[in-house]
């Protein structure tokens, strides 16, 4: 019974952070005290929305937002609904002289003809080698769970 109520005041608590007003192009923060505190809410309200949860790869270029690995929960929401400042997952090149692709976290820079040219807002350039297309778009972050690092 403890945990149903835990499971339960957790998601109470995901839910309540994700109504609070936030830009249209920034997605709700909650910190939560542990890692397997962030990990259930973020399960719980990936599912109550029908979204996918990720856990971002740790590197520094989303800093200031997100710091370390953060749980993230995706929504599939239409291509045609991005706009500049959205935060997008995506399979892409990290690196430009690789044609190594990885899931990627990074915020809508530019739109052009090829596609949603994407940067990470403690990059100081854009992903000027890749876009984010209908083919490689995974969905936009719509809520971040972080927890303390180890």
């Amino acid at each position: 019974m403890k945990s149903i109520l835990a499971r339960a005041g957790l998601l109470l608590l995901a839910l309540g952070a994700l109504s609070l007003p936030a830009r249209a192009s920034q997605p709700v923060k909650s910190q939560f005290a542990s890692q397997s505190e962030a990990l259930l809410a973020a399960n719980l309200f990936a599912k109550s929305i029908g979204g996918r949860l990720i856990i971002t790869s740790g590197t520094r270029s989303m800093e200031p937002l997100i710091h370390g690995k953060t749980y993230v929960v995706i929504a599939h929401q239409p291509y045609t609904s991005i706009a500049k400042s959205d935060l997008l997952v995506y399979i892409g090149r990290p690196d430009a002289s690789k044609p190594d692709r990885k899931t990627i976290l990074h915020r809508a820079v530019l739109h052009d003809s090829y596609g949603w040219m994407m940067s990470g807002d403690n990059n100081r350039w854009s992903e000027s080698w890749d876009r984010v297309t209908e083919g490689n778009y995974m969905g936009k972050v719509v809520a971040i769970f972080a927890f303390p690092q180890a």
